[in-house]
């Protein structure tokens, strides 16, 4: 379950009843939905009453966008911050996958991953964190060194934002896809991470220097 720090990220730490209202919330949100979940199954879970959970949140809304973004903004982290740009082009690559497959076969991150798209017509600024915190952050990371590479003159002059959002579905769209959409995967984490010098040399053979 995501950490109860990365919802309230810049709070005072929680009481112990707030703790387990968010921390139910969390799983409630995530498996059942928005619909579904209701107040009176966030109590029962979080074993408070009604009263306490409306004491500090004062609609279901509430409480989904606040538990929600903070997860959103969970996500990110690892971040594309810790990958060292000062390496060569293919160890960067490398790392930049494993960082973007790791993420993508989480089975925590997946389910949040099925509820921003499944609530995000209603949500859409939960939907937008979760693009700016997670994938939009790592492909604008990765446009920005791709500009750098072409520079250089170690990578075909292209659009960089879209070589990054290639790259991105080169190393995640056999996996994240059929994972997202039937809760299924055909390959395992540890299968998926074996693929990522396949994926990294497919794209250095598209976008070599011409």
């Amino acid at each position: 379950m995501v950490k109860v720090d990365q919802v309230f990220p810049d709070n005072e730490p929680l009481n112990e009843k707030q703790r387990q209202i968010v921390d139910a919330a969390c799983k409630l949100f995530t498996e059942q939905g928005y619909e579904v979940t209701s107040m009176d199954k966030v109590a029962a879970e979080a074993n408070v009453s009604k009263r306490t959970v409306y004491s500090y949140f004062d609609s279901k809304e509430h409480l989904f966008c606040t538990v929600m973004g903070g997860m959103c903004a969970g996500f990110g982290e690892p971040s594309p911050d810790d990958i060292d740009f000062s390496g060569d082009f293919r160890t960067v690559l490398t790392e930049s996958a494993r960082l973007i497959l790791t993420k993508v076969t989480n089975p925590e991150k997946l389910l949040l991953m099925r509820t921003v798209v499944g609530e995000v017509e209603q949500f859409p600024m939960i939907g937008q964190t979760f693009w700016n915190e997670g994938p939009g952050k790592m492909r604008d990371e990765m446009a920005n060194y791709f500009r750098r590479m072409q520079e250089q003159g170690l990578m075909k002059k292209s659009d960089p934002v879209l070589a990054a959002s290639r790259f991105q579905g080169f190393v995640a769209g056999p996996f994240l896809f059929q994972t997202l959409f039937s809760g299924t995967c055909d390959w395992s984490q540890e299968e998926a991470l074996g693929t990522i010098n396949d994926a990294v040399d497919a794209f250095l053979r598209a976008y070599a220097p011409d």
